[in-house]
């Protein structure tokens, strides 16, 4: 069921390529209707037009053989005659041919004034098409380990994902895939028990957990009697003994508290569905692959063969012990069918690729999987290096704690906004009217300096590796959260000066209406929201969706050099406007975690 309404936003590329189609049809009425498809393009840098499109030069390519076009002879000729073919719609207000046959498209100025009127009175209201259910598994951390650098990705990508489907009107199921199940907890139960037989009164700390995880390998792989003994924990454990399961719980939740102050300060909401969620039907599910005839036997071991890769699933190992393609088949399977998920995305650095791949070909052969029913997505992501462009780590070799990055973050933001706050009491800043308190100092900070780290994450293409930089990061010129926060402030500080007490009753009693064509083009560009958001959920390319943010911010910056907004003759209508981008931009930095601050 659809959630298209009249007070929904519209999907500007649906209506120009409806319009577009109908003014190419009615110039050529013999081409056949169903055989082309227009494409667009957005321009985002002319005044005057808002989109081009090279469609003309594939319908000239695919039909010129079958002279359906008259005495034209080129893609130029039939481009100036679809340009110059009078349609009455009130979408397109004027098309150009230019060169080599694109054209480029003006939106009707009636057209843009009605869409943002009805944004203004009807609130940011996505057109969704196709409710579904959809899964997203990310962040998962491991158990008895401290949250780092590694797992950043995952977690703010996951977070971001999330927010935008749920906005979409999707039904989204958010999944912790913790890692806290499995052979390492036999050796981390034995050492345990071994370094605090009184842990159930004399709890360790994550760190002191940390280094028992640490030891507890060591003395796993240099003393046999240990490993052995390990490896009895872990049939223990399975068998669900109680001493092995309230060890396992005690280690699980002392995790669990650490991770969850990690998701506190990014705003991340989360549920957890480990490892040991799907343990108890892993027999069921090699039964039924069994059952199915894919299984063969290999050197004592359970595999399914996948066509076209060289390595197989391997759902039972050598020794009669289950791994992460046992349990990644059965998550396949309860969420398809237990759950009836439709789509089902996974977080993971790209290095996992041919993982999942083979997860995918496996739960389509078991019939769980029924492509296009059903979606199952790899949403792989490149690696955070550290500044110098190699693998981040601290001073002494360790891997750098998520809680210590953050931390730092909030202390370098800390120092910008005093430095800035003295700045603008000297007069050397522009100064929007409002100051922070020392008492707000701390809280802007942390708001601030999590920004920063969030908003450079999501800007960058998601496959590639990027250099994690406190300095590019915070830097309040270019595309860093810090502009986009600073843009947004002074945004509001207009609103503030205009006197204005509630924007709800001003939006009713008044119309925007375009005064300059600057307006017009960021107006325009305001409206594109609909399509950004869904070619970043189909794309899977959040990036998108931060690129549309810092362009909206620098057509701010232009309009401030273009325009009065404050006591000029035309004040009503672009405070009207302004409004209209507090509200895109409010619920963009919501879509990409950015919370944020009201004064500087």
């Amino acid at each position: 069921m659809d959630q298209i309404g009249v007070n929904t936003m519209r999907s500007l590329q649906k209506l120009i390529k409806s319009a577009m189609k109908t003014r190419v049809l009615t110039a050529f009425p013999n081409l056949p209707q169903n055989s082309f498809e227009i494409q667009l393009e957005s321009i985002s840098n002319n005044l005057n037009f808002e989109y081009k499109t090279p469609t003309v030069i594939r319908i000239f390519n695919q039909f010129k053989k079958q002279n359906l076009f008259g005495d034209l002879k080129t893609e130029v000729e039939v481009a100036q005659k679809i340009a110059s073919t009078e349609c009455q719609d009130n979408i397109i207000q004027k098309i150009e041919a230019i060169d080599k046959g694109f054209l480029t498209i003006q939106l009707n100025d009636k057209f843009i004034e009605d869409e943002i009127n009805a944004l203004l009175m009807n609130g940011l209201k996505f057109p969704l098409e196709k409710k579904q259910k959809v899964v997203v598994d990310f962040s998962s951390p491991n158990i008895a380990k401290e949250m780092h650098v590694g797992h950043l990705r995952s977690t703010i990508i996951g977070e971001s994902l999330c927010r935008i489907l749920e906005f979409q009107g999707q039904e989204v199921v958010r999944v912790n895939h913790i890692g806290d199940w499995g052979t390492q907890f036999g050796m981390l139960i034995n050492h345990l028990l071994e370094e605090y037989p009184d842990y159930q009164t004399n709890r360790p700390a994550l760190k002191e957990l940390e280094d028992l995880y640490k030891e507890a390998k060591k003395k796993f792989d240099s003393n046999e009697e240990f490993k052995v003994k390990s490896q009895q924990y872990v049939v223990k454990l399975q068998a669900l003994d109680p001493v092995c399961i309230d060890a396992w719980k005690m280690i699980c939740e002392l995790s669990r508290q650490e991770y969850n102050k990690i998701y506190q300060r990014l705003n991340v909401k989360i549920t957890e569905y480990g490892e040991s969620y799907y343990n108890p039907i892993l027999p069921e599910i090699v039964k039924e692959c069994e059952a199915k005839g894919i299984v063969e036997l290999d050197q004592g071991a359970k595999i399914i063969r996948v066509k076209g890769e060289k390595v197989p699933l391997m759902i039972v190992k050598k020794d009669g012990g289950y791994n992460y393609d046992t349990t990644d088949m059965a998550a396949a399977k309860t969420r398809i069918l237990e759950w009836k998920c439709d789509r089902l995305l996974y977080l993971t650095d790209v290095g996992q690729w041919n993982h999942f791949k083979l997860i995918f070909e496996g739960a389509k052969l078991m019939g769980w999987h029924q492509p296009p029913i059903t979606s199952m997505e790899h949403m792989g992501f490149g690696l955070v290096l550290g500044p110098d462009g190699k693998k981040f780590k601290t001073r002494s070799g360790d891997t750098v704690k998520l809680i210590d990055l953050l931390d730092e973050a909030k202390e370098r933001a800390l120092k910008q906004i005093i430095q800035r706050v003295q700045e603008s009491q000297q007069g050397k800043e522009f100064s929007t009217g409002t100051a922070l308190s020392p008492e707000e100092f701390d809280t802007a900070a942390e708001r601030m300096g999590i920004a920063a780290i969030k908003y450079y994450d999501l800007k960058q293409n998601r496959i590639s590796d990027y250099n994690f930089d406190y300095d590019k990061m915070l830097d309040p010129k270019g595309n860093t959260a810090v502009y986009l926060m600073y843009s947004y402030v002074r945004m509001l500080s207009i609103l503030r000066k205009s006197g204005i007490q509630d924007f709800e009753i001003y939006r009713a009693d008044n119309k925007f209406k375009i005064t300059h064509p600057h307006e017009r083009h960021l107006a325009a560009q305001l409206l594109r929201f609909v399509d950004v958001l869904q070619s970043v959920t189909d794309q899977l390319a959040i990036n998108w969706l931060c690129d549309y943010i810092y362009d909206i911010c620098v057509k701010i910056a232009e309009a401030y050099n273009q325009y009065r907004i404050l006591n000029d003759e035309h004040t009503q209508t672009r405070l009207l406007l302004c409004e209209a981008i507090r509200m895109v931009l409010l619920q963009s930095f919501y879509l990409v975690g950015i919370e944020p601050i009201e004064k500087i």
